[in-house]
């Protein structure tokens, strides 16, 4: 039921603030609000969102096509900006929990339409996926003003901290996959580290 509920909430979320921002004729007084709300619909609709695939015709679960950042990508493509990057950071969240099964058997790997699982290429795709959707969260936030990055910033770290204390029971691996995610995102763009440095070390 909550599959559904919460990008239902979500939807409500950005209708409400698209309607506000359209016919309340105070919103100026509250629009710096907007990126903020955008974000956090973003993150109650992308948390859930992966998992769609237990409802969807013809997807099984741990489908390629909602285990991915092409939605977040999406999203962002049509100049949603927050709402990508909310977008990103609950599916990043979800899919840096899926890296921790039980084993890498079963219902665990990522499965396509008609090529079927793709066996223990499954926690790299999850990974790659994490860091995609990594530079879209701090693509989205380079881009926002700094009153918007604060706030945006503080809805991060009580989402990420209500999600590892409520919906996941052992954080560590997730936790390192994000942070790893995000550091290497991180210095990729701020020239820390090059795509020509990583070439580099991976033939080492």
């Amino acid at each position: 039921m909550r599959l559904i509920k919460t990008p239902l909430v979500a939807c409500v979320m950005v209708a409400a603030v698209m309607g506000a921002k359209a016919y309340f004729p105070y919103w100026s007084s509250v629009a710096f609000l907007e990126h903020s709300l955008l974000f956090l619909a973003g993150f109650i609709a992308g948390v859930r969102l992966p998992d769609l695939d237990l409802v969807m015709p013809g997807l099984t679960h741990r489908s390629g096509i909602t285990h991915a950042c092409l939605i977040p990508l999406l999203c962002w493509w049509f100049f949603f900006g927050s709402l990508a990057g909310g977008l990103a950071l609950g599916m990043a969240l979800h899919m840096a929990s899926d890296v921790q099964p039980k084993a890498w058997t079963g219902g665990a790997l990522i499965r396509f339409p008609f090529l079927g699982n793709i066996g223990m290429l499954s926690p790299f795709w999850l990974i790659a996926n994490v860091i995609g959707c990594s530079a879209i969260l701090l693509e989205m936030m380079a881009m926002t003003s700094r009153l918007d990055r604060q706030m945006i910033l503080v809805i991060c770290i009580f989402c990420t901290a209500w999600y590892f204390l409520k919906e996941e029971k052992k954080p560590m691996l997730p936790l390192m996959t994000m942070g790893f995610s995000l550091l290497l995102v991180y210095s990729v763009r701020n020239g820390l580290l090059s795509l020509k440095m990583l070439s580099t070390f991976f033939e080492l």
